[in-house]
């Protein structure tokens, strides 16, 4: 191969990185956006009260996922900074950085499908024992959390629609749905609560495969540039 052809062969390579880097960099914003999605947005805040699973988990959970961003960030910047010098110990650190970071997902994803189904199994005896005390003798409190889980998920009652009697205003219904029955929401809220926490892990999960196959594309394209620049 004549050195143009291999210096022709760096450059691709090089942009080519540099784009992935740019990629990177927009995903490291997104994971940065879920993280504060996670800590401000009131339904899973409101939901995970109900369930009395501790909402330290949910902030926790939240500043993870912005950690995370920042440092997807800037390993996404030492990765266009070492794709534009071409240098190979910035592109070496940069590998590295994208194994630790894609094996810590993994080990994470790992332990969160171990984990859910006690998570939804502490949910669901939350959700049960809820439904062992009316609504009325409940403080002001849970009311609110409550009615706000009932409106926003369409539901009335914790583990059956016969929880409440009499049923509060947060039960009752207008819309032309199935569910909508005689004025009131005619499904309980445990199953709309498993559904919602499914589809918010659904969501999250969709962004760390996302990132993790960007990580690989980035592994493979910095040791090919490696390689071509130890070539030339």
């Amino acid at each position: 191969m004549s050195s143009g052809e291999l210096s022709g062969g760096m450059k691709c390579l090089k942009y080519l990185l540099f784009l992935f880097n740019l990629i990177f960099w927009i995903a490291g914003m997104g994971l940065i956006g879920v993280g504060i999605w996670v800590l401000v947005d009131t339904g899973t805040y409101n939901v995970m009260k109900l369930a009395e699973v501790s909402t330290l988990t949910l902030y926790v959970g939240g500043y993870v996922l912005i950690g995370a961003g920042v440092i997807t960030m800037i390993v996404g910047f030492l990765g266009c900074f070492g794709a534009m010098k071409e240098n190979s110990c910035l592109l070496g650190t940069f590998f590295i950085c994208l194994l630790l970071l894609l094996c810590l997902e993994i080990g994470i994803g790992i332990y969160a499908a171990v984990q859910k189904d006690q998570f939804y199994e502490v949910v669901e005896k939350a959700m049960d024992g809820l439904s062992k005390t009316s609504y009325s003798s409940k403080d002001q409190a849970s009311r609110t959390i409550i009615d706000f889980v009932q409106k926003n998920l369409e539901c009335c009652g914790m583990n059956s629609t016969s929880n409440w009697n009499p049923k509060p205003p947060s039960c009752a219904c207008t819309k032309t749905v199935s569910h909508c029955v005689g004025g009131n929401w005619n499904r309980a809220c445990n199953v709309q609560v498993r559904m919602f926490l499914m589809n918010s892990a659904v969501i999250i999960a969709g962004v760390a495969c996302g990132i993790g196959t960007i990580m690989v594309v980035g592994m493979v394209l910095s040791c090919c540039l490696i390689r071509s620049k130890k070539g030339s």
